[in-house]
């Protein structure tokens, strides 16, 4: 567990450097802004077209440990890349590499979980995940500022592989032996090596048209259209004011949300275990739809790092409730990586549309009609969750009932 621990702190801290850094770094060697803004977006669509198929992939090799160690050399050999070679070809080949491993991270980690968890302490177990990358990213955006500042903008990426190999070193803490005997902590197929398997795993397209999995997709799209926009058009209201020293002050608002998370993220996954998973998700949206009609009512700076802690709220309860939910989904017929795959694709979505939903909204009517519309999109994932989006918590237990009755029949 202090390997998983450490995986989850090293990869967040690894990850951290390609955000803003990474614009940063291409000014300082002259690139012109449209270069900029095209070769980033080669990383985002990787990271979003990487979604399934890397889901496919995780589920369809039973060796986890091997994928999230390729997955991460790959985003290690894509710091060196940045920091050494910032002309064109490079950094494109280095962002792509970057997007699509990131996508193999997340599954490949959330298998290992599930793998090393009891079921009835999988819940607290993924929040022992998000605390770990939450005080990753704290560190590591506060670090590479500092060293990004005071030595030079490609030291940041150098600071990043370093990590990326402290992550390498803490996985080889995550025994081998330890994954292969998932069977004696948990019921759910995708954990459990292929000649263990009872039954085989459903058809990729009979989880497609899972109406629950469709059902969950879509309340997370809807969190993700309001939510993605919402902090950066809050910097640009804030800007718009007269306010000159923006980058302090995004740098402490992420640092209260992740601080958040870091706190409430144990007690969050007890409390799916406890109230069920419907409790917190409808917290989760509900803090998101508050955050947006107090920045619809005053945007200033104090109140902007002050509603960051609605955002850790929401977003403690989404990293948890997304695997955990989805473990429910799974747990009779497996699949649970593709799942994610498709759960992520969904989110990645209605991130996207975001920005353009806010940005048209701003242009036309201002930023605080752009904050209610968002707020709408929150409030509208939240009637979802709460009419449509049944209990999913008693699946787990259904189907383990199911598979003990046909083992002793």
């Amino acid at each position: 567990m202090w390997g998983l621990n450490g995986l989850n702190f090293f990869v967040a801290d690894m990850l951290t450097g390609f955000g803003p850094f990474v614009t940063v770094y291409l000014t300082a060697n002259g690139w012109h802004p449209t270069d900029i803004g095209f070769v980033l977006s080669i990383g985002t669509v990787a990271a979003i077209a990487g979604q399934v198929p890397a889901g496919m992939l995780v589920d369809a090799v039973s060796q986890r440990r091997l994928i999230t160690a390729i997955g991460t050399s790959a985003i290690v050999v894509s710091a060196l890349m940045l920091a050494t070679f910032p002309a064109w070809w490079p950094v494109a080949t280095a962002e792509f590499l970057q997007g699509f491993s990131a996508s193999l991270l997340t599954p490949a980690i959330a298998a290992i979980t599930l793998a090393l968890s009891h079921s009835e302490k999988f819940a607290e177990r993924l929040g022992g995940n998000v605390r770990f990358k939450a005080l990753g990213s704290m560190l590591a955006a506060l670090l590479m500022g500092y060293i990004g500042t005071t030595i030079a903008p490609s030291a940041v990426f150098y600071v990043s592989a370093v990590f990326g190999a402290c992550a390498l070193a803490c996985l080889l803490l995550i025994s081998g032996v330890d994954i292969q005997n998932a069977p004696h902590r948990t019921a759910h197929p995708a954990a459990w090596p292929k000649h263990a398997r009872k039954e085989p795993l459903r058809r990729p397209r009979e989880l497609w048209r899972d109406p629950l999995l469709l059902m969950f997709a879509g309340c997370l799209f809807m969190f993700q259209l309001s939510n993605a926009a919402v902090l950066p058009f809050a910097i640009a209201a804030v800007e718009a004011e007269g306010l000159k020293d923006t980058d302090l002050l995004v740098s402490v608002a992420l640092v209260v949300s992740q601080l958040v998370v870091a706190i409430v993220s144990p007690r969050v996954g007890a409390t799916a275990q406890a109230r069920g998973r419907r409790f917190v998700l409808l917290v989760g949206f509900g803090s998101l739809a508050l955050r947006c009609i107090l920045l619809a009512i005053y945007s200033g700076p104090i109140a902007l790092v002050s509603y960051q802690v609605l955002d850790g709220i929401s977003a403690s309860a989404i990293g948890i409730m997304v695997p955990l939910i989805i473990a429910d989904i799974t747990h009779r017929g497996g699949r649970f990586n593709l799942a994610m795959g498709l759960v992520g694709l969904a989110m990645s979505a209605g991130a996207t549309i975001s920005t353009t939903v806010a940005g048209f909204v701003t242009q036309h009517l201002g930023t605080r009609y752009a904050f209610i519309v968002l707020g709408l999109a929150a409030t509208a994932g939240c009637l979802l969750v709460l009419f449509r989006l049944p209990e999913t918590g008693h699946l787990q237990a259904a189907s383990a009932r199911a598979a003990t009755v046909k083992v002793q029949g």
